[in-house]
């Protein structure tokens, strides 16, 4: 038996489309992690001013629903195994329109952050469900393109939230602006919980459960008849082969991969641009930008072409390679993290701003971003999977979390060491360096290759 998937048959054009829709669907998931994190970074030029908060309250409010992204993917690991992928992602819509409707409502920040929290249980939740599902039901020679699906989604929605944000700024209030920007996200949860109606359960989760002729038929549609049935029988042996037995995660082999997916998550969100993001709009008014609405736009660009640049990930995953990828970002990611510094430490306003930060989109964008999300649904076995990703998932938060409470810190230190906020800039050059001897010395290549295969080949080490 090979480890690699089989061409497939003549129904080839219909099964695509099939996967496609499917991949498409579920990372809408995507859309609403990127959308929900992204709304809060127009609300918090509000925030501050109208709870009255300090500079650690201030990063606590901005980062509060990280904390329930933390807790989502522990819940999701049960979740995931006990109802399948696609319920958990109902589920997280739901948790998801809570926190949006109560957010937009509140006068305290005590009930401001309490459901920001819950809304960010039901992210962390389909930061868990949404990847694993694409990868699940992805054909191998396909799978990278889809799972940079989900990353493509998140950069979307993180670019509509600054275009809403900034058509809310145009159009209403100052006093009631930031409660709709909250209120805005039901519309796309909405959406999502229709569409979740309509998608299969994962092949695999059905194959766990015994259930082989549901999951035969879904794999026919994803690739044809011959796949399916080569895709089935590899699932059955790694299941026979596997148990589920949570201290397996820390057996040799399972265990380093395990190190390998909490570096994807750290370097995720500590290479720069995850812990800046949630700040783009202040950097702009810091850097002499008064105009907020102008600054929410400029934040919406920024975004943009963050989407061009996954575009061109979701074109070259599964050409060039996730490595290959990875070691030319974390390189381009050194040099623009070192420039963009130098821009905030001469004090540089205007364009030059504007692209610094453009620039640190490129590398995040085709490949720091997506292949985390993507490898660390790939590279465990189907028994251990819903909790491996739930563990790495919720320390990807812990980093976010992490990220977004001590940005305002390390700025207020730089400004008081070195006279600007270039310090915080050139930690994460740093940090870039490391990623990319990580990916010369550690990352595997996973390009083309049948999960199973990926499994089998920790048990070898």
């Amino acid at each position: 038996m090979t480890g690699t998937a089989p061409a497939m048959t003549a129904d080839a054009s219909r099964s695509k489309t099939f996967a496609f829709l499917v991949a498409f669907v579920a990372s809408v998931g995507g859309f609403l992690f990127g959308y929900d994190l992204a709304i809060v970074c127009g609300a918090n030029l509000y925030l501050k001013e109208v709870f009255h908060l300090s500079q650690a309250g201030f990063g606590f409010a901005t980062g509060s629903a990280a904390l329930g992204c933390i807790l989502g993917p522990f819940l999701g690991a049960w979740m995931c195994d006990a109802f399948g992928r696609n319920r958990t992602m109902m589920f997280a819509c739901a948790l998801l329109g809570i926190g949006s409707l109560f957010t937009a409502i509140p006068n305290d920040i005590v009930t401001f952050n309490v459901f920001r929290i819950i809304g960010g249980i039901g992210v962390g939740l389909c930061s868990v469900a949404s990847p694993m599902y694409i990868s699940e039901t992805s054909p191998p020679r396909l799978r990278g393109g889809f799972g940079t699906m989900y990353q493509l989604a998140i950069v979307i929605g993180s670019v509509t939230a600054p275009f809403v944000s900034y058509l809310i700024v145009k159009f209403t209030p100052a006093s009631v602006a930031w409660r709709w920007m909250f209120a805005s996200e039901i519309l796309p949860v909405v959406v999502f919980i229709v569409l979740l109606w309509f998608l299969p359960q994962s092949p695999r989760w059905l194959a766990s459960k015994g259930r082989m002729d549901e999951a035969l038929a879904t794999l026919t549609r994803i690739g044809g008849t011959d796949f399916a049935k080569n895709e089935l029988e590899q699932i059955q042996t790694a299941l026979k082969e596997e148990t589920s037995r949570f201290s397996e995660l820390f057996a040799p082999g399972t265990r380093y991969a395990l190190i390998i997916g909490l570096l994807l998550a750290f370097f995720n969100n500590w290479t720069g641009w995850s812990v800046m993001a949630g700040y783009i709009p202040m950097l702009f008014e810091a850097a002499g930008l008064q105009d907020r609405a102008l600054a929410f736009l400029q934040f919406a660009v920024t975004y943009g072409f963050m989407g061009l640049v996954t575009l061109v990930a979701c074109w070259t995953v599964d050409r060039a390679g996730r490595r290959p990828l990875w070691l030319i970002a974390s390189a381009l990611m050194v040099l623009v993290t070192f420039l963009a510094g130098a821009v905030f430490h001469f004090h540089l306003q205007g364009w030059p701003v504007l692209v610094v930060i453009i620039l640190c989109t490129i590398p995040h964008g085709l490949a720091l971003g997506p292949l985390p999300w993507l490898m660390m649904s790939e590279i465990f076995p189907t028994r251990l999977r819903g909790r491996a990703v739930s563990l790495n998932t919720a320390f990807l938060w812990v980093t976010i979390y992490a990220g977004a409470q001590l940005f305002p810190i390390m700025t207020d230190y730089s400004q008081q060491k070195l006279g600007s906020v270039a310090g915080a800039f050139w930690l994460f050059s740093a940090i870039c360096v490391l990623s990319f001897l990580f990916g010369w010395k550690m990352l595997p290549e996973t390009k083309g290759r049948v999960l199973e295969e990926i499994a089998a080949s920790w048990r070898k080490k």
